[in-house]
């Protein structure tokens, strides 16, 4: 019985090239699953998956012409594959091509340095602004309110949505990660909701109060640019900060923004 034993788990012993042959494999399954994340690539990829089931049960319950039109379909799966997920495959081997020695720049650096460039051309032109930074508690709701877009964080484009001739300036700009973690600019014209609090100050706008109601629901952190004062606060637990500018506003956002999980790279 022992000996039997013994056998057993000798028979599961891996050396250490199994060990790195299982590694590889599930880096690449992991990056291929961060990869399709939150695309349509997921939904079909989900598709697929419910056509391997349904083959298994036509197999194991001799539907005999399922099972049949299920094996001409996985004959030629190989180019089902390449041409559904074309655009998924194109932008992995883009990534995978990056050359690894060129000047890299952090997500949040690049985020920040966007937002404060942005910040500033806003007070020159006298341009009201409200731009809110999902954290922890996801804000996907709000998307409903407003215009989605999903941009790439942009100084020039945040401007722009705040021109007052553009129909988009009205409420506020949603910034959080996409698939990949990377800051996006994910929906514009969004409406949030009104303070609560009587502590709020009668000489503070729309824009102040409606930031001061978000962050007194969840742990958004929001960025208000006034029209009138050209001052910038940033405001989070139902508190709103001494008004910021240059390297003040550059730490503060650095602090405000250190808990959202950035997972993506992004190249300059």
């Amino acid at each position: 019985m022992i000996s039997d034993f013994t056998m057993l788990l000798e028979s599961f012993q891996l050396s250490f090239i199994d060990f790195i042959d299982i590694g590889i494999v599930a880096l690449v399954v992991y990056y291929v699953l961060r990869l399709i994340r939150g695309t349509h690539a997921e939904q079909m990829l989900i598709g697929l998956l419910l056509m391997l089931v349904l083959y298994e049960v036509a197999r194991i319950f001799g539907l005999l012409t399922v099972e049949w039109i299920f094996n001409q379909v996985f004959a030629v799966f190989i180019v089902i594959l390449v041409v559904l997920f074309q655009a998924e495959i194109r932008k992995g081997l883009m990534r995978v091509a990056v050359n690894p020695l060129s000047t890299s720049i952090e997500p949040q650096d690049k985020l920040i340095n966007e937002v404060v460039e942005a910040t500033h051309s806003l007070v020159k032109k006298r341009w009201g602004a409200l731009l809110v930074f999902e954290r922890e508690t996801g804000l996907k709701h709000l998307d409903e309110s407003g215009v989605v877009i999903h941009a790439e964080v942009n100084a020039d484009l945040i401007v722009t949505l705040f021109c007052p001739d553009i129909p988009l300036h009205d409420g506020a700009l949603l910034l959080g990660l996409d698939h990949a973690g990377m800051p996006e600019i994910r929906a514009a014209r969004v409406l949030l909701p009104l303070a609560k609090s009587k502590h709020v100050l009668g000489a503070y706008g729309t824009r102040h109060r409606a930031a001061i109601g978000l962050s007194e629901e969840n742990d958004a952190l929001v960025l208000v640019v006034s029209e009138e004062r050209g001052d910038i606060h940033l405001v989070e637990n139902g508190e709103m900060s001494e008004s910021l500018h240059g390297n003040e506003l550059r730490k503060a956002l650095a602090l405000g923004l250190a808990s959202i999980k950035f997972t993506g790279s992004s190249k300059t």
